[in-house]
Parts: structure tokens; sequence; C-alpha cells
């Protein structure tokens, strides 16, 4: 029987893909003494060898057992892979698995024991994304691999351009632009995203097809694209047929609900999915009791101090009413809605400083507002002078108004703490390197590497300043490393670095 699943997301106006190939079979229900391989005690599929054969243009992998296999294959992207699951194996001689060095494949395999059957896995990290098929012929298990070429080498940039006009063009201390923007992006699909918008789906848009899959399976499938946490009820059973096109994932999970009478429950990160039938009760907490993460969403926090409701000022009780109304306006997308209720709501709490700061991450995120980001983090500090995400808040709005020298005296308050955030890190060191104060700007993200480790920001970063620095050698050393870190590279970013890569080579 043959499952297909295909999944894939929009990223501004690229779509990234996502797809998963289901193909199962069902295990003899007895093999006899002349069957196709010996089992072990436990009826396990002994897998003995794994192979790499050329066929023409394509490559074959082959995976071998002592018994029919029941598999699941799918593929994954950045760095691109082919996994296979099989069902109640065990690996025996793993020294047979061949798969030569000079085809830029390696194979990583692991043993999965928290589910039932067990599983072992086969994990085929390729150069890129290939087509490929699969098929089962006896005991084997094969992958086949369409045009795959070996001694396929970079392709050398036709004109030899400057390294500055070939670098994405991103300043990290200002908005990135919006989908809406995005070159390629058509009329009708505009147009789409607004109707959506429209009737409140504006999430992450997808497409999906499902052929007769579990429903717990595209459940676990909807949670990897939203990032929320998805807790379905044991109750909750069947299979779905279904295909969407570029629709908001949130769009798509209503039709799922509708179409299995169910019903979705949600707060915080959390989506409970149970029978309409069935009622579910949310743990009780102190809901009116709000307080604020630096520069994310506010969050409703149980109390370590329980009150009576009567002890708490009225003005307080007036504020947090608005700062709840303000939330659910900021959820549907009502930046300048939630603000003014946000702004009503200091007035009656002055002395809540992360509230000031909320409304100053709003201004400079969400609407833009430089000056009044300024102003409202500038109160979050009046309030508690070691607010270091106002101070850093402050810092971004300032260095956007073209305000150095207040610029860098918020950036320094930013990472005066014993452990400066990520953020602060990189964009203090953005602001170096926009003022040519580049010794400043690597000792900056040497920091931040040595608290939090290399990252893709921080590399290209180090990159990037130590061309401008003349040391264009040790550029392209960082470069190769981030194609060689695992990293997902975005293609525009990619296609720079094998650029680069290609230019050192032939200079």
């Amino acid at each position: 029987m043959l499952h297909f699943v295909s999944l894939s997301r929009r990223n501004g106006g690229k779509r990234i893909y996502f797809s998963f190939f289901i193909i199962t079979t069902l295990l003899l229900s007895s093999i006899s003494a002349s069957g196709a391989g010996q089992t072990d005690q436990d009826g396990k599929n002994i897998i003995s060898k794994v192979m790499a054969q050329a066929t023409g243009n394509d490559l074959a992998l082959k995976i071998h057992g002592s018994t029919e296999p029941t598999y699941t294959i799918y593929e994954l992207f950045k760095p691109s892979r082919i996994v296979v699951d099989v069902a109640n194996a065990e690996i025996k001689n793993s020294q047979n698995f061949t798969i030569p060095s000079d085809l830029g494949i390696t194979l990583a395999t692991k043993s999965i024991q928290d589910v039932t059957p067990n599983l072992t896995r086969f994990e085929f990290t390729l150069p890129h994304s290939y087509s490929f098929n699969t098929s089962q012929k006896e005991n084997d298990i094969v992958i086949i691999i369409e045009g795959f070429n070996k001694s396929e080498q970079v392709t050398r940039v036709e004109q030899k351009q400057s390294i500055e006009s070939q670098l994405p063009q991103v300043d990290p201390l200002k908005p990135t632009a919006s989908k809406a923007s995005v070159a390629g992006e058509t009329t009708t699909g505009t147009a789409m995203k607004d109707t959506f918008n429209f009737s409140g789906y504006n999430k992450e848009r997808i497409t999906v097809d499902f052929y007769k899959i579990d429903l717990h399976n595209v459940f676990r499938l909807l949670r990897e694209v939203s990032g929320l946490n998805i807790v379905v009820d044991q109750s909750v059973a069947g299979s779905l047929t279904l295909a969407l096109n570029d629709v908001p994932w949130d769009f798509a999970l209503d039709i799922i609900l509708n179409l299995k009478d169910l019903q979705k429950e949600e707060r915080f990160n959390t989506i409970v999915i149970h029978p309409k039938k069935k009622v579910f009760n949310w743990p009780e907490r102190a809901e009116d009791n709000l307080s604020f993460e630096a520069d994310e969403e506010i969050v409703v926090q149980e109390s370590l101090i329980i009150q009576q409701q009567e002890s708490v000022p009225p003005e307080i009780i007036e504020a947090k009413k608005l700062i709840a109304k303000g939330r659910k306006a900021e959820k549907k997308g009502n930046a300048e809605t939630a603000v003014q209720l946000y702004e009503a709501a200091l007035k009656k709490w002055p002395k809540n400083g992360r509230l000031a700061n909320k409304i100053a991450a709003v201004y400079l995120v969400q609407l833009r507002q430089n000056a009044k980001g300024a102003y409202f983090a500038d109160k979050a500090l009046a309030v508690d002078n070691s607010n270091s995400s106002a101070a850093l808040n402050a810092a971004i709005a300032y260095a956007n108004m073209q305000d150095s020298r207040q610029a860098q005296q918020y950036f320094d308050q930013s990472i005066s703490t014993k452990k400066p955030s990520s953020e602060a890190l990189l964009s203090y060191a953005a602001f170096s390197e926009e003022q040519t104060r580049y010794d400043a700007a690597i000792r900056l993200l040497q920091k931040h590497d040595e608290i939090y480790g290399q990252n893709l920001n921080s590399m290209v970063a180090h990159a990037r300043i130590l061309d401008k620095m003349g040391e264009h050698e040790s550029a392209t050393e960082v470069y190769k490393t981030i194609l060689l870190a695992g990293f997902r590279v975005p293609p525009d970013l990619k296609k720079f670095i094998t650029g680069r890569m290609s230019l050192s080579q032939s200079m």
C-alpha cells in the first residue's frame, strides 16, 4: 500500500519544501525454512549490507536485510537527506556498509527505542536535493537517485564582480522587507493572502497532499510547521485524504477539525485537539497576574505572591484589563490598537517597566517608529536602570535615527550584564561595523561565540568584516567553514559563497 504526503511552506516570497514519502509493506505472516534469509530468535530483520551502485546516469542505494522489511522513507532538507526507518530491525556487520567517499554521500545510523515497534534509522546526507524513487526487491530496500553525477563541479561565475556587490544587502539594524515586497510575489497570491487575512487566517502558508494518512501523523506535521505544542486526545482516530494549495496552516487545521468533527482549545503556545462532544479543562492559573518578557509577546505568569483582589489598587486592576485587551489586539495583528491600549495601561501603572519596554518593542518592530521606541525604552530604564533589553531597544532606535553618540551609550549599557544577550552582542557588532570600528566589531562577535557558540549570523558578519579589513584569504576560510558547518544557508547567501570561493581559486 502506497501513501504519499507532501508538505511545503512559504518563507517570504520563496517556498521551502518538505516531502514525506511513506511506503508501508506488511510483513509476511510466516517465513518458511527455505525463505529469503534467516532472522534472529526475536524475529528481527538483520541488516547486514548497505551499498551504493551506479546504474547509468542514476545511483542506486540498497539496504539489505534478512527478511522482507516494513519501512518508511522520507526526504528532509537543509541539508538534503533521505531518511529510511526500518521497523524491528538490527544492524549487523556495519563494516559491510560500502558507500564510496567520492560520491559525497554520508550515512548515519540510529536506533530509536521509544516507539513501537522499535526503528533503525538510516540517514543518507546528499550534496543537494535529487529526484528519487523507491522500491522493494525481496529483502532489499532500493532507492534510485536520478541524475546523480559524482563529478559534478561548482559552476564558476561568468563575470567577476566585486565582493561587496555580491553580498546580500541586509542591514541588521533595519527591518527586513515584508513578504508582499519580495520579488516574484504574484498579484493573485497577494490577493489570496489579503483574503485570508481578512478572514482572520494569517499564519505561515503551506501546501499539503494527504492520502489516507493517520490523523496523528497529520497533526505531527502541522506541529513542525507551526512550532506550537499540539496535544491530541487519545480517543481521536482515523485517517485523512486532503489536498490544499498555498493556504495558512491554521486554515488547513480548521478544515481538518471540521471534517473529523473535532475542536481545538488554544492557550499560550499549546493547542489541544479533542472530539466536539468532549470538554477540556485547562489547569487553573492566576490569569490576572500579567508580566512581560523582553521583546516577546505578553505572557500570563503565575504570581509568586498571592494577593487578595481587594488589596490590589483599582488603577492596577484597570491597567491589567487594558493589557489583556491589548494582547488580544496584538494577536490579531492590530499593533496600532494594541499599543494604544498598552499606553493607556501604562498611565494607570507607571511603575511597570516591562510594560514600557513592551510598548517600545511594538513601536520599533511592528510600527517602525524609532522616536517612540526610544521614548518608551527610556521610560522603562527610568523604572529599572538595569533593564538591558530596554537599553538594547533604545540603542537600536537611536542607531536607526543616526544618533551615534546616544546609540553607543545604550549599546554599552545593553552588554554591561554578566551574560549579555545574543541579540545585544550581534546588534552592537553590526553598529560598530557600520561605524568602521572593525576591531571592536570582531571582539563583540568573539564574545558572542564564547557565550553562545558560532551561528550563521555571527560567522557571516565575521567574514564580511574581514573582507572590509582587506583580509580576503581569512574571509574565504570563514565562508568555506559556513558551508561545512551544517547551517541552513539561504540560497542567495549560498550562491554568493560558492561564487566567492570560485573567484578565490581563479585569482
